[in-house]
This record gives structure tokens, sequence and C-alpha cells, in this order.
């Protein structure tokens, strides 16, 4: 008034529930729901990076395609809800086997797609093994009537002769099959 400041009016609004909002949705739309594990559209993005990381520092990235076996007998024989909590132990068994720098993506269904920065097949032998054990004391302490398994294909990025994410991908599927 008159030129000189004879007070403040403030208004504030609390923004915690929008922003904790935000959140859920940016986690929603790029993690899976179910297991946690990044989703396909996501986990393709990181692929992708990871790609061309590797290509300028010329280190080597390795692909790993999983997928459940009999998961179709599970949820038939035993409910969907069975098979939630089979994918839901395998993505953890996942994050508990793997490096916190491996990606971890859930493809579809019971297929998931782990990816390992700075890894070459030299490391897979050592990789399977991990799984391989950590899914047999699985089985152990869940006693179930059945047993849960995955078929492992590999492929490999060499940065001194590339390829695509589609043959990438199509090499490690090919390779779970035989």
């Amino acid at each position: 008034i008159d030129g000189q400041l004879k007070g403040l009016i403030g208004v504030f609004q609390d923004i915690t529930e929008r922003k904790k909002m935000e959140e859920e949705l940016k986690k929603l739309a790029h993690f899976d729901a179910l297991s946690g594990c990044c989703n396909r559209g996501y986990g393709m993005g990181l692929l992708e990076q990871q790609i061309k990381l590797a290509h300028r520092k010329k280190y080597p990235l390795l692909l790993i395609y999983i997928d459940i076996d009999k998961f179709k007998y599970i949820n038939d024989a035993f409910g969907h809800k069975e098979g939630d909590m089979v994918l839901k132990k395998v993505a953890k068994l996942f994050k508990s086997t793997l490096r916190e720098i491996d990606i971890i993506c859930r493809i579809g269904g019971d297929e998931f797609l782990l990816i390992f920065p700075d890894s070459s097949l030299d490391d897979a032998p050592l990789i399977k093994g991990r799984l391989s054990k950590n899914l047999e004391k699985l089985n152990q302490k869940l006693n179930l009537p059945y047993k849960i398994d995955f078929s492992i294909g590999l492929s490999y990025y060499n940065p001194i002769t590339p390829l695509s994410i589609e043959e990438l991908i199509r090499i490690a599927d090919e390779n779970m099959y035989e």
C-alpha cells in the first residue's frame, strides 16, 4: 500500500496424492504388474540402449530367453492363481540370482528375457548354473505337486559383428527350443 509492503498472502496446495498417482502410473507404464519385472515395451527400450552402449564401448552383451516349462498345465490343472504364483516366484528367483545391472523383462505369458550387460558366452555356464541351483532350492522349499522348470536359450551381441535386436531375440528363442 502506497508503495510499501504491508503483508503477504500465500496459497498452498498439497500435491502429495497427485505425485503418488503420477509415480504409480509411471510404474505401471514400465513394469509388469504381476511379476514386477520390466514389461515388454520398456524392456525392449532398455535392450536397445544397452546394445548402443555395448557397440560404443565395444563390450559384449548376453541375452537369455526363458520359457517356463508346462506352464499351461499348471494353469489348467491348478488354476490361474497358481500360475500367477509361479510367475511371481520365478521373477523373484531371477531378481535374487542376477546382478543389479542385469535387466529382467517379462515378454509375455510365461516368457522372460534376461539382459546381461558386459557379459559374453563365457559367462553363460556360470549364470545357468546359478539359476539351476536356485531353482532347485525353490522347488525344494515350495514342495509343490509339480516341479517348476524352464527352458533357456542364449544369444550374444558381439560389437565386432553386430546383430539387430530382432535377430538376437530370434536366435535366443530358437536356441531355447533346442
